[in-house]
């Protein structure tokens, strides 16, 4: 893949290949082999449109506003791919334990974990974490944890600590500012990073 992409950023490699001619995408095709092919659909960063890839620089907050189809659950299911996942399955990633707020239990369960463009459907087979339905939580190959909260219960954020977080659809929250408030108090590991669908913070 280098050969053919050198000059060309990963992150625009997607548009490059559908403008270049039909024998440099050829070439492309041949030189990445049945690995390339394979691993290609979960590079984020080759198919992204650039509202979906965190920001560069020093961020605290990011924040993604967008109308349906915008692919605001796809940018926040592959971040949490990224901060969890190491170069290897079982290696460790920049995050080990994230959050995941939603409105409700059920939207963080059917958008954000098991939706079209969630954790689960974006995962490749061999980092694909397991859902433990009884603990509401999401557990890697690495022992990477992600745990669903409902912005309902802001209390609930009480007492857990986290390295990172994604929060969907904040706008919609009927404690918006009593969740944000308490989500801050659990952002206290090492790694402390947060991002989100609508908004998303790094420390």
């Amino acid at each position: 893949m280098r050969s053919t992409l050198i000059g060309h950023d990963l992150r625009s490699g997607a548009g490059w290949l559908a403008s270049a001619p039909v024998a440099v995408q050829d070439r492309f095709l041949s030189e990445i082999g049945e690995g390339g092919l394979c691993a290609l659909p979960f590079l984020f960063e080759f198919w992204a449109l650039p509202h979906q890839l965190p920001p560069d620089g020093d961020w605290r907050s990011w924040v993604i506003m967008g109308g349906r189809g915008a692919g605001k659950t796809r940018a926040g299911a592959e971040w949490v791919r990224s901060m969890v996942e190491g170069s290897l399955p079982l290696d460790k990633g920049e995050a080990c334990r994230v959050a995941l707020v939603g409105e409700t239990f059920d939207q963080v369960r059917d958008v954000m974990i098991f939706g079209d463009s969630g954790i689960l459907q974006c995962s490749p087979p061999d980092r694909r974490p397991v859902w433990k339905a009884s603990e509401r939580k999401l557990v890697w190959p690495n022992g990477a944890e992600a745990q669903a909260f409902s912005a309902h219960d802001p209390e609930g954020l009480r007492g857990p600590q986290f390295d990172a977080a994604w929060v969907d659809e904040l706008a919609k929250w009927k404690k918006a500012g009593e969740t944000w408030d308490m989500l801050q108090f659990a952002l206290r590991l090492c790694a402390g990073a947060f991002a989100g669908v609508c908004i998303g913070c790094r420390r």
